[in-house]
């Protein structure tokens, strides 16, 4: 009896032991896979800014990455998937968790909306490049647009519910409408405008937007938006 227990444990032993090898080697291949996908990232990237999206095939892609043309294929699957990659990767070095918390932490009306507008300088400094790539690439870039435009509703819907919470609207002003005049204001096309054709800089742009957002927004100001 004392054999057969001990041959049991060693079973369940032997078996964890096999599970542990086989989870980690799971977790090996997933960072070599997510290693592989940036590497392939950021020749995509290079490429699309160097020679434009149109002429910078699968082929070229792999060559720069020095990997073969169905890692790529494997990875993403399609040129407009990489693309995709590149704005999360570019959202990702403006350290997009970090303004969230900031965001978040504020609670003066005037505050949250100054944020705001240096987030979205910080982030559109960091991707615009990627955004002049987007635009050659549409049609097939056309979803990945409408999700953004969404995502940011989502966030503009979130952030001026906090303030309309806490009193900060101006009056008569419905929320939904609030958030339409902000998503207005907070697009692509306003900072590329400001910063390529009136050759503001981005700390101008960003001043500028908080200035808007606070007119637009808010019943009275409750600090220098530029503070």
């Amino acid at each position: 009896m004392v054999k057969a227990g001990s041959r049991r444990r060693q079973q369940v032993t032997d078996t964890e032991r096999r599970q542990a090898r086989r989870s980690y080697r799971s977790e090996v291949r997933a960072q070599q896979a997510a290693r592989t996908r940036e590497v392939i990232t950021r020749a995509a990237r290079r490429l699309f800014e160097k020679d434009g999206f149109a002429a910078s095939t699968i082929a070229a892609i792999a060559a720069e990455a020095g990997v073969s043309q169905q890692t790529v294929y494997t990875a993403f699957g399609s040129k407009a998937a990489l693309v995709r990659a590149i704005v999360e990767q570019m959202e990702e070095s403006a350290d997009a968790a970090a303004w969230r918390r900031r965001i978040a932490s504020e609670e003066d009306p005037a505050r949250i909306l100054t944020a705001f507008a240096q987030w979205t300088r910080a982030f559109f400094e960091a991707s615009s490049p990627s955004f002049a790539i987007a635009q050659e690439a549409m049609p097939e870039l056309a979803e990945l647009t409408a999700e953004g435009d969404a995502q940011r509703r989502r966030a503009l819907e979130a952030l001026i519910g906090r303030i309309g919470r806490a009193g900060g609207l101006r009056d008569g002003l419905p929320e939904r409408e609030a958030v339409d005049r902000a998503w207005l204001l907070t697009g692509i096309h306003p900072y590329l405008d400001a910063t390529q054709a009136c050759g503001w800089t981005p700390a101008a742009y960003a001043d500028w937007l908080a200035e808007s957002l606070a007119q637009q927004l808010l019943a009275a100001p409750t600090c220098d938006a530029r503070s």
